[in-house]
């Protein structure tokens, strides 16, 4: 047929027309609700999914600035690994008393807020109002009792030269809501604006702030050798990440007061104190439940930082190296789609089914992406390894890649161990939750006296023994929790099904060709590219490096892992709408979203195996639509929290 522009009409793809009525039933008799509210309203996978792809454009461009700008900013900036070290052995001295004090707020806002915008959204901001209350409070005592600690006892230790980093660090405990709004907003998942706001704050005001106070503490150092620059850039990173959170939280409030236009809340009314008795006994109540198992991990954490001080020379160093190289590995960071949010707003409104389902394909994607970009950087690490070597401002850091593979495991693990705490948390099984954590705990003090006082094996196994104990650090107990928790959902909360084909099986085949692409591309492509750069002298490898990055996280998975996927059944039909519906939700990931949906779908179109692995979708989606029901009406069903002793709401 002939168009009347003149080009042919070309009929859509029965696959094409699937999804569009897919999409048409999910929406039937809520679609008042998204106008209203934004796209962000409509309930669903493709909401922690749109925030993954939201953030991806912004960590890809991150990443090249990152690469291309390495070292320059580790000379200047972090010239010493030690200033990374000292602020993180500093804030784990820290860690336990923190923990204490946040029993009351650090462990529910987001699930509470999950619940609740369903439920009743005057009573949401309720919670939020004593979150904000309760922090500044508690906030006051930490800073002065710790203070005084600090000025009593460490300032005529051997550890004397850490005190002012050791008051500044204690000082952002006050006023100690600055991440609120941020974390409501994630309870509202509205990942868009948590997206921005993490851009906002975490790249573009702390760098500013950093990079301010830092050279500022260098100068400081440099002039006045009594502090020294080691000590001086330490003090001043600490303040760099103290004023940024100012300019955070003002961003989030903003946000905010868009998010509650709808309800004619604003930021100022969370500062009230309207909250009831019965919202305090519940937050405290849930707060002290789900702060055990915290409290506990901080303890010994904090326990085992005190053994690796005694046992591992330049601990500070090799904290700091582990954490360089952590920032290449945390490419394959897939995320853990925020089950939490999730799982309250469905188990917690009577939809078991939405829950499993949600639980299906947060971890059907983590394999799905940790399998995809585990591939590209496994397949380029030859060239990452020469751009290191070659520049001369981290020379100090090349030791760094000891850590690599033991680091890599871990990563990629971390997904699978952390999502039954996600689960059992979101669907209040508060007591086994608290046991199985415990008793990891429990583990990993065992292990770790056992390696380092028993069996020494940082002296026996030198540099090898340091790695194993700071790289694989928690990795034995945390399997072991892993599968106590698996094993209890699948029994006595709801049967976990997983679908090996499209988290694992399928991506795993599709990645052959990143392989190749390696084998293929250093001695042909990148290593004949830096003579062309020549002029740079020894930065010569950066320009080639930056192009590698590009070519491997975009060319080669919109080209070939991608297309392969689809045409080996690594989606259904339900699968490719929730994808669609993402990209939607992607922001400035947009143009690139909608290529790797446009070639998932050119293979799913040629594919005999579509919808042959299919994750069940037909139960979820009423569901969806009937929260979506729940979420016009404002008004649900009480459950009865028995796992806390407590009746949840009030009509």
């Amino acid at each position: 047929m002939i168009a009347t522009s003149g080009r042919k009409d070309t009929p859509r793809h029965p696959l094409e027309v699937a999804i569009d009525d897919l999409e048409a039933r999910t929406r039937e008799d809520t679609e008042e609700v998204i106008k209203a509210g934004g796209q962000w309203e409509d309930i669903g996978f493709h909401r922690p999914l749109g925030n993954y792809f939201y953030g991806l454009f912004i960590s890809i461009f991150t990443m090249i600035i990152g690469l291309v700008l390495l070292d320059f900013f580790t000379s200047l900036l972090y010239p010493f690994p030690e200033i990374q070290g000292y602020n993180s052995i500093s804030g784990g001295i820290y860690a336990i008393v923190f923990t204490v004090f946040d029993t009351g707020t650090g462990f529910g806002i987001e699930r509470f807020i999950a619940e609740w915008r369903v439920k009743d959204p005057s009573r949401m901001i309720k919670y939020v109002q004593f979150y904000i209350w309760y922090q500044m409070m508690t906030g006051i005592v930490q800073v002065t009792w710790i203070s005084i600690m600090v000025l009593q006892t460490v300032r005529f230790g051997h550890l004397a030269h850490l005190t002012w980093l050791l008051l500044i660090i204690c000082q952002k405990q006050w006023p100690g809501q600055l991440g609120i709004f941020h974390a409501v907003l994630n309870g509202l998942q509205l990942y868009n604006k948590g997206q921005i706001l993490g851009f906002i704050s975490g790249t573009l005001f702390q760098n500013i702030t950093n990079i301010a106070f830092i050279l500022l503490g260098r100068w400081v150092g440099y002039t006045n050798p009594a502090v020294g620059e080691l000590v001086g850039m330490t003090v001043g990173a600490a303040i760099g990440a103290y004023v940024d959170d100012f300019f955070a939280f003002a961003v989030a409030a903003k946000f905010f007061d868009k998010a509650m236009k709808t309800f004619g809340y604003t930021w100022r009314d969370c500062f009230r104190a309207e909250f009831d008795r019965q919202i305090v006994k519940q937050c405290l109540w849930f707060g002290f439940q789900v702060s055990v198992v915290p409290m506990v991990s901080t303890a010994t954490s904090t326990w085992v930082l005190f053994m690796m001080i005694d046992s591992i020379p330049s601990l500070a160093t090799y904290k700091a190296l582990l954490g360089w190289i952590g920032g290449i590995i945390g490419v394959i960071d897939a995320g853990n789609f925020a089950l939490v949010p999730s799982i309250a707003e469905s188990y917690m409104n009577g939809k078991t089914a939405l829950a499993r389902f949600y639980i299906a394909n947060s971890l059907r994607w983590n394999g799905f992406l940790m399998v995809m970009f585990a591939s590209v950087l496994l397949a380029a690490m030859g060239m990452v390894i020469q751009v290191i070597l070659g520049l001369p401002g981290l020379q100090y850091y090349v030791t760094s890649f000891v850590f690599f593979v033991p680091a890599l495991i871990h990563k990629m693990e971390l997904p699978f161990i952390s999502y039954p705490d996600s689960i059992l948390v979101g669907i209040l099984k508060i007591n086994f939750y608290t046991f199985s954590r415990i008793f990891e705990e429990v583990i990993y003090i065992t292990e770790n006296f056992l390696w380092m006082y028993v069996f020494r094996i940082q002296d026996t196994f030198g540099i090898w023994g340091v790695v194993y104990i700071l790289a694989m650090d928690r990795f034995l107990c945390r399997n072991i929790k892993m599968v106590m928790m698996w094993i209890y959902i699948h029994k006595r909360c709801f049967p976990v099904k997983l679908y090996f084909w499209q988290m694992f099986i399928c991506p795993a085949i599709a990645s052959i060709p990143i392989f190749a692409f390696g084998l293929l591309w250093k001695p042909l492509v990148f290593d004949k590219m830096i003579p062309l750069f020549s002029g740079l002298g020894n930065y010569a490898v950066i320009p080639p490096a930056a192009i590698t990055v590009l070519v491997a996280l975009i060319v080669v998975p919109l080209f070939l892992f991608l297309p392969l996927t689809g045409l080996l059944g690594g989606w259904d039909d339900f699968g490719l709408m929730t994808l669609r519906k993402a990209v939607k939700l992607s922001g400035p990931s947009k143009p690139f979203a909608n290529l790797l949906y446009k070639a998932v779908l050119f293979g799913a179109k040629r594919s005999k195996l579509h919808n042959r692995f299919k994750i069940p979708w037909e139960q979820p989606m009423q569901e969806i639509k009937e929260l979506m029901l729940m979420k016009r009406d404002h008004a649900a069903k009480l459950y009865e929290r028995k796992a806390i002793g407590f009746k949840g709401a009030v009509e």
